[in-house]
């Protein structure tokens, strides 16, 4: 098990290595989450993630949804074929 030093280091490695800006965000807004802890998840998400879901929720109240018993079902059965 590491150390606080050691996963300090090792995030900053990280963080110093990367110039993905969304990846920087990401990080950044989940720090802010721990910290102040009044953070709601949904805040944390991206434009993209949210209209995503927004999507799949719009799609679910118009019955448009596949029921998870029937998923399980597809995906046993492709799981016994292979």
């Amino acid at each position: 098990m590491m150390n606080t030093t050691q996963i300090k280091t090792n995030l900053y490695k990280l963080i110093d290595e990367t110039d993905d800006v969304s990846v920087l965000d990401k990080i950044q807004a989940y720090f802010n989450m721990l910290l102040s802890k009044d953070v709601d998840w949904w805040d944390m998400l991206s434009d993209s993630e949210r209209k995503n879901i927004e999507k799949g929720l719009k799609q679910l109240h118009e019955g448009k949804g596949i029921p998870h018993e029937q998923v399980r079902q597809e995906i046993n059965k492709f799981l016994s074929l292979n």
